[in-house]
């Protein structure tokens, strides 16, 4: 089943397409105040842009604009831009539900510079296993939630260029997922959760702390996970890492010039075999707290300038 819609204006579009498989939906809306609502469930659905070619991403431009979308099921696919025209006020409201397997998303909120997005809300919740995201997002006073639920081998990368941004990624009840956020700001605050075995998280945090500076907390409850931070660029920088588990890798680093409170991190750990490396070098004060429970850890520190 084909679907293709053109809009322009204010618009207001619930599209449900159930027990159907193939659904497809292309769609290109341009307008402010728009609200649309878009669920497929079943096999092999896609949502893309208009002309039928699944390299051309589905567009959304205009401020204001809330968008809901819903795929169930397996082999889905994906490729949305969501643009606003204007410098300041409401940006976009995303929600991305997807349930099922073998699913590749790309999501592009104004990461293609046509405008320049403000306050904008993405929450991206995902189960099942094998599947792929691409989340890129440009703007100011952004807020980003992504949870995945119960799912294995699923790969997440998130780029994000935006100030003043709070992110929260959680990942429970699977296992062996890879998650990469690469995370430019002014003014961060950085959350991860990560609840199972031999998982991969890798997040960079650069651009120019401000007064609130940089802020990375990561909770990991479960073994043989993988760990990579880094906080880097000018301004204060804080990481809490608590790990409850045994024989995971954590590599923390933060440089750069600082404000006023230097380097900040605190590692508490409660397990064992557990390896730590962390690293501060920068021209203010380097500050580490580090509390260890359990037997066979490996930790090592370095401190410069």
């Amino acid at each position: 089943m084909k679907n293709i819609v053109k809009m322009f204006g204010a618009l207001l579009l619930t599209l449900s397409l159930a027990h159907a498989a193939d659904n497809s939906i292309y769609i290109d809306q341009a307008g402010s105040s728009s609200t649309i609502s878009l669920k497929q469930d079943g096999g092999g659905n896609k949502i893309y842009g208009v002309g039928d070619t699944e390299g051309t991403a589905a567009t959304f431009t205009g401020s204001s604009q809330t968008v809901d979308i819903q795929q169930i099921g397996g082999s889905n696919l994906l490729g949305i831009d969501l643009n606003t025209s204007v410098a300041s006020g409401v940006g976009i409201d995303l929600t991305y539900y997807i349930t099922g397997s073998n699913s590749v998303a790309s999501i592009d909120v104004n990461g293609d510079g046509l405008g320049v997005a403000a306050n904008n809300t993405a929450s991206i919740q995902m189960t099942g296993d094998n599947n792929d995201l691409v989340f890129d997002l440009l703007g100011t006073g952004n807020s980003l939630t992504a949870t995945a639920t119960g799912g294995s081998y699923n790969d997440f990368n998130f780029t994000i260029n935006a100030d003043t941004t709070a992110v929260g990624v959680a990942i429970s009840g699977g296992g062996a997922n890879l998650t990469t956020l690469n995370l430019s700001s002014d003014n961060a605050v950085l959350d991860i959760v990560a609840i199972g075995a031999s998982n991969n998280v890798g997040v960079t945090q650069s651009g120019v702390g401000g007064v609130g500076g940089m802020f990375f907390d990561l909770d990991i409850n479960g073994s043989s996970n993988v760990v990579t931070t880094t906080q880097t660029d000018v301004g204060d920088h804080t990481m809490n890492i608590g790990i409850i588990g045994s024989s995971n890798l954590v590599t923390a680093t933060q440089n750069g010039s600082t404000g006023t409170a230097g380097h900040n991190i605190e590692l508490d750990i409660t397990g064992g075999s557990n390896t730590v490396s962390s690293s501060q070098t920068g021209a203010q004060d380097n500050d580490a707290n580090i509390n260890i429970t359990g037997s066979s850890n490996t930790w090592s520190l370095i401190q410069s300038d």
